[in-house]
């Protein structure tokens, strides 16, 4: 059914004042904004940080005790949705008095998204060995500050509001945005979860080395369904098997590294997050003995879709805490990133530190943005 156009309609005819009376309840919205579904892999996240891999992959490892503390930085002013423009969300608006019910309203969504996190790694690798392996094990528990602003723009265009009467779009606009502020805008300080894994370390010959480690990622994080901003992705698991390879030349070096996550389904909400591939990239170069340049970069791509099962939930839960999510063609992720790096080895080897800028492009359903990464890297 087509409603009326809203400039025939009674309401039309109030003042602003009188419309702001209408419409005063920010709760009349009931807004499903797409910053908690546009994003793939439930919230946007994934459980693997791309970009963490640098030259640490090229780095000789032999048996002992390795401590690796990675600082990121990172900072999103752009989401993107399925077709790489900007995301758009439903945005519905509920009938209430006079206002007409209006369920096929979409915004545009901005974002202002900030990441800053510690993620300390211990490793011990044994002079025991498995298949040709030295064998070890290896343990990352992230701590992290998280936050997000997100700003809806309804595009009225084509629905009955687009003829409305001066300032009644201004008010429909301020009513989605207060519901915005109240149920997706956070800031979080706290632990993430933690990552353990065994490690198989090959060296191949020709200056060639394979690592494997199939890493198990644990719900330990501050994880809160009903908020959309956490330190913790979700109440589930995932199994992150990655391999790792280098080779390292006379003054230069390159490594890669694949990771495929395999998430089960988070039991607070019904959400599957769909599997996930990753590579995180380097090559670099010795300027002098201590000294060594080049380019890093990520390839993130999503294999499957995302899926929500919300028949064990009731409809007070679904409603009361928000738990219902847009899924668009499956919510499938991906972005790319490049970027400077520079390496500063201490009297050989006894320290690495490294920096580095990358800038994400190519996004689909997920933030668009760039990160600082400061990693220093020992054995102990």
């Amino acid at each position: 059914m087509v409603h009326p156009r809203l400039s025939s309609h009674p309401s039309l005819r109030l003042s602003a004042p009188g419309l702001a009376s209408v419409i005063a309840l920010p709760l009349t919205f009931a807004l499903a904004l797409a910053s908690a579904q546009v994003g793939a892999a439930e919230n946007g996240l994934q459980r693997y940080s791309p970009g963490v891999g640098g030259s640490d992959m090229t780095a000789p490892l032999v048996p002992g005790w390795y401590v690796q503390v990675p600082l990121v930085a990172y900072h999103a002013s752009k989401i993107k949705g399925n077709d790489g423009k900007q995301a758009t969300s439903a945005t519905p608006v509920d009938a209430q008095g006079p206002v007409p019910a209006q369920p096929g309203l979409r915004s545009n969504i901005d974002i202002a998204a900030d990441t800053y996190a510690l993620l300390p790694r211990l490793t011990y690798l044994s002079a025991h060995r498995l298949l040709g392996a030295n064998v070890g094990f290896t343990v990352m528990l992230p701590v992290m500050n998280r936050r997000a602003n997100f700003t809806a723009a309804p595009n009225y265009a084509g629905t009955p509001y687009a003829g409305s009467a001066a300032g009644f779009q201004p008010l429909v606009t301020a009513g989605i945005n207060a519901r915005v502020d109240a149920t997706q805008d956070g800031d979080q300080t706290g632990l993430g979860d933690l990552e353990i894994s065994p490690v198989l370390h090959w060296e191949i010959g020709d200056h060639q080395a394979v690592t494997f480690a199939p890493t198990v990622v644990l719900p330990t994080g501050n994880y809160n369904v009903s908020r959309r901003v956490n330190t913790g992705y979700g109440n589930f698991y995932t199994f992150r098997p990655s391999v790792q390879y280098s080779f390292v030349g006379d003054g230069w070096d390159v490594g890669a590294r694949t990771v495929l996550s395999f998430n089960t389904r988070n039991k607070d909400n019904g959400y599957y997050s769909g599997n996930m591939f990753n590579l995180d990239w380097q090559a670099m170069a010795f300027v002098s003995d201590n000294w060594r340049v080049g380019l890093q970069g990520y390839f993130v791509r999503q294999l499957s879709r995302d899926t929500q099962d919300l028949s064990g939930f009731t409809g007070t839960e679904i409603t009361d805490r928000n738990l219902r999510k847009e899924i668009i063609s499956g919510n499938k992720s991906r972005v790319n990133a490049i970027g400077p790096a520079v390496g500063w080895l201490m009297n050989g080897g006894e320290m690495m530190v490294e920096g580095k800028f990358l800038r994400e492009f190519g996004a689909r359903n997920r933030t668009e943005g760039q990160a600082f990464w400061l990693t220093v890297s020992k054995p102990l």
